[in-house]
């Protein structure tokens, strides 16, 4: 019984995988505008190269739809099984299928999205606690891989105060793990990634680049 049980939770959890990793962004513009995402502006198969490149009615419908992936791959998993270890590690390997999509070889998005919809699954407020820590950074920092590094850390801090669970802090590491290599720009310097005041303006920090 415990191998079969260790069986259908292996089982859900590929799912949720292969469920993160449909690149429905990618699909919108194929439909909408017969754009490939993977070749016009940052090369970036998500939501904001959508919105900024094809569509924003279609952005953000694909928005909406990575969102739904990571709420539902948790939702589900936690309402079938009871167990929250399961349900957070079920919303993270959607975010990771999202990122590393096997349909477009493993390449993906950046997951900001998906990893919104897992932490609206978990609590509400965790929306507000990430745009709160994600906009500080910006405007101190002015470099978006620190803003989304610090808005990720207080959603879980957030979560891990609120409601007691240091899984939850376990789950904010995995998610650092999963997305902030997703905004590493591999043609200048490790440093130069990570530069404070990286960025002139707001404006820059928002426009789609190549990574």
């Amino acid at each position: 019984m415990a191998t079969l049980e260790i069986t259908k939770i292996f089982a859900i959890l590929i799912l949720c995988y292969l469920v993160g990793a449909i690149p429905f962004c990618n699909l919108l513009a194929l439909a909408a505008g017969k754009k490939d995402l993977t070749k016009i502006g940052d090369k970036n198969p998500g939501g904001w190269n959508l919105v900024f490149n094809v569509s924003k009615i279609w952005g953000i419908v694909g928005i909406a739809l990575d969102m739904g992936k990571g709420y539902f791959s948790y939702f589900l998993v936690y309402m079938f099984t009871g167990s929250l270890i399961f349900a957070l590690i079920a919303g993270c390997a959607a975010v990771a299928g999202h990122n590393y999509s096997p349909y477009l070889r493993f390449r993906g998005g950046k997951g900001l999205a998906t990893m919104g919809g897992l932490v609206i699954a978990i609590h509400p407020l965790t929306v507000f606690s990430f745009g709160l820590g994600m906009l500080l950074g910006l405007s101190l920092i002015r470099n978006m891989i620190w803003g989304v590094f610090i808005g990720i850390a207080t959603t879980g801090i957030f979560l891990w105060l609120f409601k007691g669970n240091s899984l939850y802090l376990a789950m904010t590491v995995l998610l650092l793990l999963l997305i902030i290599p997703k905004y590493i720009n591999h043609s200048i310097g490790l440093g130069t990634n990570f530069k404070f005041r990286k960025e002139k303006t707001m404006k820059d920090l928002f426009t789609p680049k190549i990574r």
